[in-house]
């Protein structure tokens, strides 16, 4: 018994390391094709996207924290990110020459953070099944984070830990922790899966929502503030054509780099439910709706009028 033990340990542990090394791998294909678009011109559609989120991170700041939600010149769409993450992503921004050295650093944080959450993620979630279908779509969502250097690794970095000091029992860290990844307002979905998983009752959603009000206060203090932000978040961007009216707006919100997120909420559901069949059924569900889903959005919103433009 002892030996078999031991072997599903040792698979276990390659089972992790082999996501491990694609990460790696990954962060240094996309550190070579950024140095190569350096001295070389190639596609003009590369030389246009790669790490064009980081740019346009680095571009919102510079408006500062007054002019946060003003628009900005390298994009169409307007900042929509709570106020704080001026303060979170500050260190990156005074980097010298932020955009030309404070990417790699980006790279490397991503790396570090991503791969921490692999290696804790087997203690979290038993279920091989659903820890493979976490990796895989985390894989997919690290691959597009990584190319246009967004900034979901660092949502679900946070979104992780909360659970970790959940299952601790050390509900206030969980609702900073929380609360630090709400700066991407989708986050918030983490809590009603932590309710339908019965991980909280609704008298412990107390230890999230003061850290979260907590930090908002200055939307309360400067009302046109929220406004602005809250108008941003409405905003259509006119190239992104869709058959559903809010097509635009949900591929702000779920873009396929969210990935890593949406696999974190799934496993989340997924490991708390005790009966096998039901999981079995939902894992089907779900896993279905989200890849139907990302095709039409990708299909629809994306290649379509790029194709067509």
């Amino acid at each position: 018994m002892s030996n078999q033990h031991s072997i599903s340990e040792e698979q276990k542990s390659s089972f992790q390391l082999y996501f491990i090394y694609l990460c790696i791998i990954i962060t240094i294909i996309f550190i070579e094709l950024r140095i190569f678009l350096y001295f070389f011109d190639i596609s003009e559609w590369i030389q246009t996207t790669k790490d064009i989120d980081f740019k346009i991170l680095i571009e919102g700041m510079d408006n500062g924290l007054v002019d946060f939600y003003n628009t900005i010149g390298i994009t169409d769409w307007p900042p929509y990110y709570l106020y704080f993450w001026y303060f979170l992503f500050l260190p990156i921004y005074i980097i010298p020459y932020n955009v030309i050295i404070g990417v790699y650093v980006w790279d490397f944080l991503r790396l570090i953070l991503v791969i921490l959450v692999i290696k804790k993620s087997p203690k979290a979630f038993k279920n091989q099944k659903d820890l493979l279908i976490f990796y895989i779509l985390s894989i997919v969502g690290f691959s597009i984070d990584a190319y246009y250097n967004n900034v979901n690794f660092l949502i679900v970095f946070f979104l992780f830990y909360s659970y970790i000091f959940l299952e601790r029992n050390k509900k206030w860290i969980s609702g900073i922790l929380f609360t630090l990844a709400t700066f991407k307002i989708t986050a918030l979905l983490f809590l009603p899966v932590l309710l339908i998983a019965r991980k909280v009752k609704w008298k412990d959603l107390i230890y999230y929502l003061i850290p979260f009000f907590i930090i908002c206060v200055p939307y309360i203090i400067f009302p046109n503030y929220f406004l602005q932000m809250f108008n941003n978040w409405l905003f259509s961007d006119e190239e992104i054509h869709g058959i559903l009216i809010f097509d635009s707006i949900m591929w702000k919100a779920l873009q396929p780099s969210h990935l890593m997120f949406i696999g974190l909420l799934l496993i989340i559901f997924l490991e708390n439910l005790k009966n096998e069949d039901r999981k079995n059924l939902y894992r089907i569900i779900l896993i279905s709706i989200i890849t139907v889903y990302y095709i039409y959005l990708i299909t629809i919103v994306f290649v379509i009028p790029v194709v067509f433009s």
